[in-house]
């Protein structure tokens, strides 16, 4: 029974170390995307019966839902054989510069097992898809005058970086702005926010998506751990990008207050993914560049805003609340004179209707608008002296007749503007 055993553990053995008669390794067996480096296949041979190598190839298979036993579903990348005098090739088909290809090896025909054939590849080109199943086709002829062939697959894991590519802000409903801290959003205490952050978060579908938050103590952009309240935060859906990642889409709510309008800096957000756990370098991987808000926020309660409010006219020309105050104080001021003008103009055109005024009283009421107080005076002085001048004339030709004026004739002269009609009344009474 024993000896049974034995023989069946020796056909087992022999087996084995005929099919495993080639090494094929992979030098990486996680490869994260984008990353620099070279990603290099080895096929060796081991099997010690190799008298004669006919080829040695390194294939692909052509896609992952493919099966694994049908030859035509691999697509070979290189080859040695003895017809292309033992040197390592590319296939035809092959483009070298798609992902930097490079056919690498030896051929030693005195002693096959020292053979071997690689290929490499640079990492930063690769993709998802390229982490199909690979295989090293060994066809011989042996010591035992037979000819045999032996394959052995390898393959390597691909995972890619966490990177955010979106954060879109509503302040109230309506999309808002405020990339930097020198293009920032305006807020008032009370306005809510909502940021939406989309990302992709690499190839582990429980990772989720965070936040920072600006300190309020700082004067500087110190990015701080934010963990949103329960109930205004959703972290979304891990969504298969059917390649080797997942995409999420969280959002958060946040109600401005009159701290945020108190602080020392800017209230800001940033949204952002960490990645832990195998198959990451050092078991950690934080998305860079990432995207984020700033706002500068105002507490009308104070009466002062923290920042000039602007508004746009209809050719996108800024115009501070300021100079629009400016504006509309001015045009009071303007319209407040230009009534008062009017108001004295119609007084003064109604005491010229009564009275007739003479060519020098015109002139005042034509220009009244527009002269000093002093001007108005000497014209007035100038009425005087004329309307005295008439008054001693007819005075001096009243005395020669025997009747002479008395003073209150000059007064009632001067009252009526010394117009000829005036003249003609005093002469009838006369």
């Amino acid at each position: 029974m024993s000896d049974i055993f034995k023989c069946f553990v020796f056909y087992i053995v022999l087996t084995v170390f005929e099919v495993t008669g080639i090494d094929f390794t992979i030098n990486r067996e996680n490869v994260l995307l984008g990353s620099t480096g070279i990603l290099t296949l080895r096929c060796d041979i081991t099997e010690t019966d190799v008298e004669t190598i006919y080829n040695i190839q390194i294939k692909q298979l052509r896609s992952s839902t493919l099966s694994r036993n049908n030859d035509d579903d691999w697509q070979r990348l290189a080859f040695m054989k003895i017809s292309t005098n033992d040197n390592p090739t590319l296939d035809s088909a092959i483009t070298p510069g798609d992902k930097d290809y490079v056919a690498g090896g030896s051929w030693d025909s005195t002693t096959p097992a020292n053979t071997e054939l690689t290929l490499s590849m640079n990492m930063e080109k690769l993709v998802c898809d390229d982490a199909r199943t690979f295989k090293c086709d060994l066809s011989y002829y042996s010591n035992s005058q037979a000819n045999k062939e032996v394959s052995k697959n390898s393959t390597f894991t691909a995972y890619v970086k966490p990177q955010v590519t979106s954060l879109i802000t509503r302040k109230n409903g309506f999309i808002v702005e405020g990339m930097s801290s020198s293009d920032m959003a305006t807020a008032e205490v009370g306005d809510e926010l909502e940021l939406t952050c989309t990302g992709n978060i690499g190839s582990l579908p429980g990772t989720i998506i965070r936040w920072h938050r600006t300190s309020a103590t700082s004067h500087a952009n110190d990015f701080i751990g934010y963990q949103p309240p329960q109930g205004t935060y959703d972290e979304g859906t891990a969504i298969s990008d059917n390649q080797c990642g997942y995409k999420r889409v969280a959002s958060i709510r946040y109600n401005v207050t009159a701290a945020d309008a108190n602080r020392d800096n800017n209230l800001a957000f940033e949204c952002y993914v960490t990645v832990s756990g195998d198959p990451y370098p050092g078991n950690s991987y934080t998305s860079e560049n990432n995207p984020r808000f700033y706002t500068d926020v105002n507490n009308p309660s104070n009466g002062v805003t923290d920042s000039v409010m602007s508004t746009t006219d209809g050719n996108g020309i800024s115009i501070t609340a300021g100079v629009i105050a400016g504006i509309v104080i001015g045009s009071l001021i303007v319209g407040a004179v230009i009534l008062a003008v009017l108001k004295r103009k119609r007084a003064v055109t109604g005491r010229n209707n009564q009275h007739q005024p003479t060519s020098v009283s015109r002139e005042i009421d034509i220009n009244v608008s527009s002269l000093s107080l002093n001007t108005y005076e000497q014209l007035q002085n100038r009425t005087d002296t004329e309307s005295r001048m008439i008054y001693d004339s007819l005075d001096a030709s009243a005395n020669s007749s025997g009747v002479p004026h008395s003073e209150s004739q000059y007064e009632s002269l001067k009252q009526r503007g010394g117009t000829s009609h005036t003249y003609a009344g005093l002469n009838q009474d006369r």
